[in-house]
């Protein structure tokens, strides 16, 4: 989840500093989904590396939170409003790691960034926003992207296609649950109820499903997943601090730049002409929308843009 400057004292008018933090956030964000892939190829269950991510993050929010606003930042009159925000990201990440174990994760990827064409559907029935001509026009042109990357073939559809689309979708319940959160909840309340419900449905999910004891070998690669999840963390705090989002949104979909490097180095993945062409129009619908609802929000707060966990 993206962590508004709020929680470390305001913004500072710094815009290199927050791009080149931001463009680290995302560059790791990806390394951190090679560190999954790998994971899991060497037969550590999804649930336990999902429950390693959010015990990590945790320590990160927690932190934060007793070294500035202590336990009363927690008090909430939203319980429901919380649980759906975590429910759906916990579902959305475990979707997106399970895609990119299953098709190429430039790919998944570019399918899970997909998210802003959600958003601007979805806030018709939930936020009751008015969706114009041109927005809609920008919705249908990123559906055709993610038809170009899907290439469904006889009506069927890889399970990992579908569950970076479906990644998407439960991206941008997140999304506007955290529209609605932010209007009274503190930031960092929001991020440590999310990892907190993780840990829980994760633990459940590996006592579930079965635990793989680390092996010596493999330690390495754990502990730099765990510390990566931290540091990922903080990258993306620091960089809304140091500049607006609408600065940093054009950068966001470098992601699927990086994706494409990470899945070429270490597991020969070269996306298809079709990839790159869905990616782009993609990332062209999603600025288009951004920008639009910019343009048409009447308050003075900028949108930000959609984070992946």
């Amino acid at each position: 989840m993206t962590v508004s400057s709020r929680l470390l004292g305001g913004h500072r008018d710094h815009p290199v500093l927050g791009i080149v933090t931001f463009t680290g956030n995302l560059l790791l964000m990806t390394l951190l989904s090679a560190a999954v892939r790998e994971l899991v190829n060497r037969d550590y269950p999804l649930g336990e590396v999902l429950l390693l991510r959010y015990l990590f993050a945790n320590v990160f929010f927690l932190v934060i939170l007793f070294s500035t606003i202590g336990l009363a930042g927690l008090v909430t009159r939203r319980p429901l409003d919380h649980a759906i925000r975590s429910v759906s990201g916990v579902i959305s990440l475990g979707l997106l790691y399970f895609a990119i174990t299953r098709i190429p994760i430039a790919d998944a990827t570019a399918l899970a960034y997909a998210a802003p064409i959600f958003i601007t559907v979805l806030s018709i029935f939930l936020l009751g926003e008015v969706i114009g001509l041109r927005r809609w026009l920008a919705v249908l042109t990123g559906f055709v992207g993610v038809l170009l990357i899907a290439r469904p073939q006889a009506g069927s559809w890889d399970i990992g296609v579908l569950a970076a689309a479906a990644s998407a979708f439960t991206g941008a319940l997140v999304a506007i649950w955290l529209r609605k959160l932010s209007s009274s909840e503190n930031p960092l309340a929001i991020g440590i109820y999310y990892n907190n419900l993780g840990c829980l449905v994760c633990l459940v999910w590996v006592l579930m499903s079965g635990w793989l004891t680390p092996r010596a070998e493999d330690l390495l690669l754990l502990l730099a997943f765990g510390l990566g999840c931290g540091l990922q963390q903080w990258l993306l705090t620091v960089s809304f601090r140091y500049a607006e989002a609408s600065l940093l949104a054009p950068f966001e979909y470098l992601a699927m730049v990086f994706a494409a490097i990470v899945g070429f180095v270490f597991w020969g993945e070269i996306p298809s002409l079709t990839t790159w062409i869905g990616a782009a129009v993609i990332a062209g619908s999603g600025m288009f929308i951004f920008r639009r609802q910019q343009k048409t929000m009447k308050s003075d707060k900028p949108v930000e843009p959609v984070v992946i966990e």
